[in-house]
């Protein structure tokens, strides 16, 4: 029987050194029967160019985008040229720590046959080579496909790094061109409930590289971009979703915690009235009753949400 192929798609903007860096890693996997697919947002020819020696030990899709296709529609786009039987999304500042990683990712998916993707742990590496862990919620690492919009509370699954995934997963989900902030959860929870099993593998696999040109410290700096797409995801995920106390206390601490206090806040980050759910009226009456120190209180904070959740509007009772 034939090894099955394992597509790695890169979605490239600028920055060769990093994506050189990543052909590298793939060099040193002890699984060889792989393609990269590269679908590259440059202006120029820099990225280009600095794949050219590694054509020779890769199989390698270059595919230049002009115009640019922007995230995430070049991470779509990626994938789409993708002709693997499982395939990962693989971020250009990203790359594999352990030379037996694709081994051990198709050995999971061998013991586990009816799971729809794999993830490893989230390990993010700083400029300075400093290592950070990102999951730290192993409870819910259990229950994601019973519990998947708790992804919203914590994205314990990781960057789309982390992911390796069933090709019939491409067919049922893409990623939501709508968002930046939000996209990964978003496209993680709709994998969930399309019904997708998965493994959890414990392990350092994938390095996520942290450095100051990320999307993710850009939106981080942007707190509307944060706010909006939050806003959004609700919309998107409908009021019947907020009979889960604990994503309704979610989205009270946001809107407590971005000190919102109008409607009007919410509609200036870009949110269309039409998508706005009543229930963020409904939370805003009542923190509009009390100052902003009382609703940082902790304890105070949790009866008034418990409270305004008691009393949520009839349709998501």
């Amino acid at each position: 029987m034939t090894d099955p192929l394992i597509s790695i798609c890169v979605p490239a903007y600028k920055q060769p050194d990093f994506v050189v860096r990543l052909l590298k890693s793939v060099i040193q996997q002890t699984y060889k029967r792989v393609e990269v697919v590269i679908s590259d947002d440059s202006p120029d020819d820099t990225v280009k160019i600095a794949i050219e020696p590694y054509k020779s030990e890769l199989s390698i899709v270059y595919i230049q985008n002009s115009p640019a296709l922007k995230s995430p529609a070049n991470w779509n786009n990626a994938i789409a040229h993708s002709k693997g039987d499982y395939f990962v999304l693989l971020h250009q500042d990203d790359w594999y720590h352990d030379k037996y990683a694709l081994e051990k990712y198709l050995k999971a998916f061998t013991g586990h046959p009816k799971v729809g993707f794999v993830f490893c742990k989230n390990i993010a590496i700083t400029e300075d080579g400093k290592e950070m862990v990102l999951q730290h919620i192993p409870s819910l690492l259990t229950r994601l496909n019973k519990t998947p919009l708790h992804l919203v509370l914590a994205q314990v699954i990781g960057p789309p790094s982390n992911t390796m995934l069933r090709a019939e997963v491409k067919s049922k989900v893409q990623y939501d061109e709508d968002f930046i902030w939000l996209v990964d959860v978003d496209y993680y929870v709709r994998v969930l409930q399309a019904g997708f099993d998965y493994v959890y593998l414990d392990e350092h696999l994938v390095s996520i590289g942290l450095h100051e040109d990320q999307t993710t410290v850009f939106c981080r700096n942007n707190g509307d971009i944060i706010l909006k797409e939050n806003i959004l995801f609700a919309y998107k995920i409908g009021e019947v979703a907020f009979k889960d106390v604990k994503i309704y206390d979610y989205y009270w601490r946001l809107l407590r915690n971005d000190g919102v206090r109008s409607i009007d806040q919410i509609i200036a980050t870009g949110v269309s009235p039409d998508k706005l759910l009543p229930l963020f009226t409904h939370m805003l009456d009542l923190q509009n009753k009390f100052t902003p120190s009382i609703l940082r209180f902790g304890a105070a904070s949790k009866i008034l949400m418990f409270l305004n959740y008691l009393t949520r509007p009839e349709k998501i009772q």
